[in-house]
């Protein structure tokens, strides 16, 4: 099953992938979230934890001494008479002082199997966090792109905000030779302030963007965050059968998971095995003959064996319950590798897309920007209407906005391949 799952390609990108270098700021910002953020302080915490239970399993092969003091009053005292002699077999004041020990010498693996699941659930939390970080360094890295998309667009907006500003004082110069009316300095005065209010509107969302970048970061500086957006980008993954994805963080998690599911039911299967024990004690205590109020020294020593005879069936039933977690963890694996050939293939799909959109992008920029200069020179020139000169600012805006949005949409697409792919671009 796991052989069969790991059929997941990377070919002519796979080095790709890793080769490409990350912004500096944004490697700077990752790094920051992992000591900032709160789920990772608490699951280190938790590793630390984990650590502890393992030592505190493996005490089960460590002797166990303790201390024993008792004192105990006896009444009636029995006393046996022997013609005119008397004789007391047991001390009317009982005294016992010593130490008492017990160690574990064979359980038949039971004690190894708590250890060794123990030690899986230990590797599982350290997946765990590692899964975690990653995710929290992608979602770092997927507010930097929209920090810098929304920065871009405003970028967008200023240009256009001054290229309008322009063409009022145009409207307004052809207004006092009496080559305009009042209509086309209305409509230019109307455009332009539908552009300053769309950039307020991407200014509020960039504070925001912001604002979570420092939540996940505490960094309150994002000033130099403006992305080009050629990183990430890359190439389409092929599926094919290799193990290209282990590197995947969930698939790594869900792995283990199945692996600590099947120590488990070994460990199930080891607990109706028999223990042998060594015991000893020894101290100071009375009650010996000939003299049982005279406390002596003394001693014992042997071994004891526990052996499980019957509990209700509970070990038959824990390992049918062991045996379907195993068969879960199983099919969770199954769902994960499912999920992540889904993902490759639609992000494969909206990487090819872009780049094909992307390219049009380009061909209609450059022919709105032409569009647009020789609207302005004939429209100074009285040879078209304001409305043709509109029409092409127009073009040009949405021109300059879609390519930027393609852009986007290819480096968000590129960055989810890099997380599918396990690549640690902080590093």
């Amino acid at each position: 099953m796991k052989k069969i799952f790991l059929s997941i390609l990377i070919l002519a990108s796979y080095s790709a992938l890793h080769a490409q270098q990350a912004p500096a700021d944004l490697q700077t910002l990752v790094n920051l979230s992992f000591e900032h953020y709160a789920q990772i302080k608490a699951l280190a915490t938790q590793q630390r934890i984990a650590a502890d239970r393992t030592d505190l399993t493996k005490t089960e092969r460590m002797p166990q001494v303790n201390g024993v003091a008792s004192y105990t009053h006896l009444y009636p005292a029995p006393k046996l008479s022997l013609g005119d002699a008397s004789f007391q077999p047991f001390p009317s004041e009982n005294v016992n002082v010593g130490v008492s020990g017990r160690q574990l010498l064979l359980d038949f693996g039971k004690t190894g199997a708590e250890i060794s699941k123990s030690r899986g659930e230990q590797n599982l939390l350290n997946m765990q966090t590692d899964e975690a970080r990653e995710q929290l360094a992608y979602q770092v890295a997927g507010v930097y792109l929209n920090i810098a998309y929304l920065r871009n667009n405003i970028d967008v907006q200023d240009a256009n905000i001054k290229l309008l500003e322009e063409t009022e004082k145009i409207v307004q110069q052809r207004l006092k030779n009496g080559d305009a009316i009042d209509l086309e300095l209305l409509n230019t005065q109307v455009k332009l302030e539908t552009y300053r209010n769309r950039k307020i509107d991407y200014r509020n969302a960039l504070e925001k963007q912001v604002a979570n970048m420092q939540y996940l970061t505490g960094a309150k500086d994002q000033s130099g965050i403006k992305a080009d957006f050629r990183w990430p980008e890359s190439q389409p993954v092929l599926v094919a059968d290799t193990i290209a994805l282990t590197n995947n963080a969930a698939i790594k998690t869900s792995l283990e998971r199945e692996r600590v599911a099947e120590l488990e039911l070994k460990s199930v299967k080891r607990d109706f095995t028999p223990s042998l024990y060594l015991d000893a004690q020894t101290g100071v205590k009375n009650g010996f003959l000939p003299d049982v109020n005279t406390p002596k020294w003394n001693y014992n020593a042997g071994v004891s064996l526990a052996v499980p005879i019957f509990n209700g069936k509970r070990n038959k039933l824990q390992e049918n319950i062991a045996s379907k977690q195993v068969e879960v963890a199983k099919w969770n694996t199954e769902g994960v590798m499912d999920n992540v050939r889904k993902e490759i293939a639609q992000q494969n799909s909206d990487i090819q897309t872009n780049r094909e959109k992307l390219q049009t992008a380009d061909v209609l920029l450059k022919q709105a920007d032409r569009a647009l200069q020789l609207a302005q020179s004939r429209y100074k020139n009285g040879v078209i209407t304001y409305l043709d000169l509109q029409n092409a600012q127009t073009s040009l805006l949405e021109a300059q906005l879609s390519k930027i949005q393609y852009q986007y949409q290819l480096s968000a697409s590129s960055l989810e391949l890099l997380h599918l792919n396990g690549n640690q671009f902080w590093k």
